[in-house]
């Protein structure tokens, strides 16, 4: 027995390096960044780019105005440098300068899920729900592991961000979002706006509040990639952030969760899901139904790194614990028995 607990230790250790040397580190993604970004920028001058932007103008009338009129929030936007971009930032108090300087102090791309989603979500077509300002989407772009993005995100000022952060970063044609919410049905919907601009929410029904809303459309993930004439087989990666509304957005992309070959990197938190009174295992059901297998990002979750869907209470049990907080999850289909090492 002796023996035995002796060996656990450094195996474990060994373990954590094997893994470690199969994802590349952010910092190198972060040095890789500015070099590609000129390079893929000139790809939206090429006339397939330019044509794509103008289609998409055509069918996202918000788009269109947020081209159109570029400075209408300047009021409440800052523009800085971030890893050699020029990007824009929403100031929800653009008058309490502790505020701004908390906000901007936390402005960076997520290499590190960037990298740990790459097994799964490398290639194609990314769709980012919740896309905020696009700091999931616009690196993903520039380096490569998306040949195009297609970004959904609801909040107006959010909204107009993204837009300046696509154009004036020079990825027209290749990053193009739309402001809407997305959920289990179409029409319109009231977003509660948080103190953080990452903390928007759709109010589902019988939702009160007494903070600032505002009325934004709302359509199912299925109707919209009708609408917006997106081929499913290109697509092979799907964000899902919402705040809560992760159930009510799965709900509506029945068509899209029937594609096995992409995959989704969603957040789960426990207590999001409790405000709409919904539990984590509503959430666990849906997914258990359309995937094999998932990640935990979280990197300081236990267990095997590469899970069965059926271990999905188990491993994530924690996010249930009071002030867990959140995490996000890669969700994907394999064919074949996988290893967990």
């Amino acid at each position: 027995m002796s023996e035995r607990l002796a060996t656990e230790p450094q195996s474990a250790r060994d373990r954590e390096k094997r893994v470690r040397r199969q994802v590349l580190e952010p910092d190198t993604l972060r040095a890789l960044l500015p070099l590609r970004a000129s390079v893929v920028a000139r790809s939206s001058t090429k006339p397939a780019a330019r044509d794509r932007e103008r289609e998409f103008a055509a069918v996202s009338a918000a788009y269109a105005h947020a081209v159109a009129a570029p400075d209408e929030f300047s009021g409440n936007i800052k523009v800085i440098t971030l890893d050699s971009l020029a990007w824009s930032v929403p100031l929800l108090a653009p008058d309490d300068p502790e505020a701004v300087a908390r906000y901007l102090g936390h402005q960076d791309f997520p290499y590190r899920a960037i990298a740990q989603t790459r097994e799964a979500g490398i290639g194609g077509v990314m769709i980012d729900i919740g896309a905020n300002i696009g700091r999931m989407s616009i690196p993903r772009v520039l380096l490569g592991d998306a040949t195009l993005a297609y970004c959904i995100e609801p909040d107006p000022l959010n909204y107009a961000c993204l837009v300046r952060n696509i154009r004036d970063n020079g990825l027209a044609g290749l990053v193009l979002a739309d402001q809407l919410a997305l959920g289990a049905t179409s029409g319109t919907v009231r977003l509660e706006r948080a103190k953080s601009p990452g903390g928007h929410r759709v109010l589902g029904e019988g939702m009160t509040t007494r903070r600032e809303t505002v009325e934004v459309p709302i359509a199912t993930l299925d109707a919209w990639i009708d609408r917006a004439g997106i081929d499913l087989d290109d697509v092979r990666f799907v964000k899902l952030d919402v705040q809560g509304g992760e159930v009510d957005v799965l709900a509506g992309a029945s068509r899209v969760l029937a594609c096995r070959h992409i995959a989704w990197q969603i957040e789960v938190d426990a207590e999001r899901l409790s405000k709409r009174r919904l539990d984590v295992e509503d959430l666990f059901a849906l997914l258990r139904r359309h995937f094999t297998h998932f990640v935990d990002l979280n990197r300081f979750a236990s267990g095997s790194r590469l899970r069965s869907v059926t271990d999905l209470a188990e491993a994530l049990a924690y996010v249930t614990e009071p002030g867990a907080g959140g995490t996000d999850v890669l969700f994907f289909s394999l064919l074949e028995p996988a290893s967990r090492e």
